[in-house]
């Protein structure tokens, strides 16, 4: 079986199947993190991992 490649929206839909089970105060950070992943979506960074560049290089 071929292992799925995650990405932003992947990602998105896992953190949202989440908030099902998540606690009251852990609702914000997961709130937060989807929309995170969503801007980055939009900004046309479907892979942030992939596109992370060290600083000072």
């Amino acid at each position: 079986m071929a292992e799925k490649v995650m990405n932003n929206m992947r990602a998105v839909m896992a953190l949202n199947d989440l908030k099902v089970y998540a606690s009251s105060h852990a609702l914000d950070a997961l709130n937060y993190a989807i929309a995170v992943l969503e801007k980055l979506e939009e900004s046309g960074i479907r892979n942030p991992l992939e596109s992370l560049e060290r600083e000072g290089k």
